[in-house]
């Protein structure tokens, strides 16, 4: 009986399109694609064509000294496969330098693979290096992401023609790697950089349209970026120690923001930020952003007021901003209340009333907050002055009392705002955010 079920189960997988089969089989762990061949003759050999190979941890948990054996079954693996191999990924939790990657890397080339990763958590700064095949350009790669390894290619290299998205992570690069090398993938759209050293990067791409970078660096250069339209640079903390760069070590506001025309998303990282708080900051860049509508900033505020003086730069410079999200940090060196009062006069420094400048503004959010009064002035000022805006989100520090949030919250409504659909939320991690919204949506009048 048990026999029949389970020939009457493979049958009716069996009578699947191909389409659908093939689907099945790719989102199935490596190990268990190869045990469909024991389900009847039609699926013996089907595992061996699927279009994307994944190795992760699912593949082989074994202790650190099978290493080797693994690599060598991964490589036996693609021996016996015999179709189109579109995707390959290959995660090793502790790389030994004697692994043979090299006979992956060279078979992988022959394959046509469009979309590799490969994942070594290296111990050490021992990095490998990548064989030359994956250079070569019988590799027609389309999405490219390397993780513990050296990048280095000769000055020869020709690029990837057809890559389109590129991953960095703690990865080894050549001197100048940015500026040389990524001008010789014309069609990338996309690149993610995280901790790869160069600490005065310089960017040159024609089709680069997103930007994600979590790297240290002492300066940065958009040297001809047309398209770049989403930039985030995430904190590393680089000047954690001093506080702030040193007198040889800033960025200017003008030729910054003048290099990037097409921005559209921007996240400031604090080094950014303090790159640009100790360069010179106008009260308004000479172009305007047109474009930018998302702008996000970091510890601001109560930490310095040249750093003030940049989110006004970038409010009054920014005529279609819709969404602004800042993080509060405790003030050091001036009080609350003066730097709101610095903000607001900044804003309101000009011929044309401070209100212009957030016309088109929809959505204010405040993290860490800590129920201050420097928060309920920025809120009572925003409201004041955004006529579209639809909501103002809160997210608490998590060692805020609940008495806080309900004063802070009770002092919000009571302020006057000049746009009828804007709605106040306090938002908790550890809360639905539905509960949360229709506790704190008090009538703001």
């Amino acid at each position: 009986m048990t026999t029949r079920l389970r020939e009457s189960t493979a049958d009716r997988i069996s009578n699947l399109p191909d389409g659908a089969i093939e689907r099945i089989l790719v989102f199935l762990p490596i190990k268990d694609a190869a045990k469909t061949s024991l389900l009847s003759r039609y699926w013996r050999h089907r595992w061996r064509s699927i279009p994307e190979l994944v190795f992760d941890y699912r593949f082989a948990p074994l202790p650190e000294e099978d290493d080797r054996k693994v690599v060598m079954k991964i490589y036996e693996a693609l021996l016996a496969h015999d179709g189109l191999l579109t995707k390959f990924e290959l995660s090793i939790s502790k790389y030994r330098r004697n692994l043979p990657l090299d006979l992956l890397m060279l078979h992988l080339s022959r394959k046509g693979v469009q979309e590799l990763t490969l994942t070594l958590l290296v111990e050490g700064e021992n990095y490998p290096n990548l064989h030359s095949s994956l250079f070569s350009a019988a590799f027609p790669l389309k999405r490219l992401k390397l993780q513990g390894c050296e990048f280095k290619v000769s000055s020869g290299f020709a690029g990837f023609s057809k890559l389109t998205f590129l991953q960095l992570e703690d990865v080894g690069l050549p001197d100048g790697f940015f500026e040389n090398f990524i001008p010789k993938f014309p069609l990338l759209e996309e690149l993610r950089v995280t901790e790869c050293g160069d600490t005065e990067p310089v960017f040159v791409s024609h089709s680069l349209k997103v930007l994600f970078l979590h790297s240290s660096f002492l300066n940065i250069c958009f040297k001809d970026t047309p398209v770049l339209s989403v930039l985030s640079v995430l904190d590393t903390d680089l000047f954690c120690g001093e506080g702030e760069p040193s007198e040889d070590d800033y960025l200017d506001m003008v030729p910054f923001f003048a290099s990037l025309p097409a921005i559209q998303q921007l996240n400031l990282g604090i080094e950014l930020l303090l790159l640009l708080a100790a360069g010179c900051v106008p009260y308004r860049l000479p172009t305007d952003l047109h474009h930018l509508e998302v702008l996000a900033v970091p510890r601001l505020l109560l930490d310095r007021l040249p750093q003030a003086q940049i989110l006004v730069c970038l409010i009054m410079s920014s005529p279609n901003l819709q969404t602004l999200t800042i993080q509060i940090d405790d003030d050091r060196h001036h009080p609350p209340s003066d730097v709101v009062a610095s903000l607001q006069q900044l804003l309101e420094a000009d011929d044309q009333p401070g209100v212009c400048c957030l016309q088109h503004l929809e959505e204010f959010n405040i993290q860490d907050g800590r129920g201050t009064q420097v928060e309920l002035d920025l809120v009572r000022f925003v409201l004041a002055t955004a006529p579209k805006l639809r909501r103002i989100s809160i997210k608490p520090h998590d060692k805020l009392s609940s008495g806080k949030v309900l004063k802070f919250l009770k002092n919000a409504a009571l302020c006057k705002r000049i746009s009828r659909d804007a709605e106040l939320r306090y938002v908790c991690e550890d809360e639905d955010e539905d509960e949360v919204e229709d506790a704190t949506m008090s009538p703001l009048h």
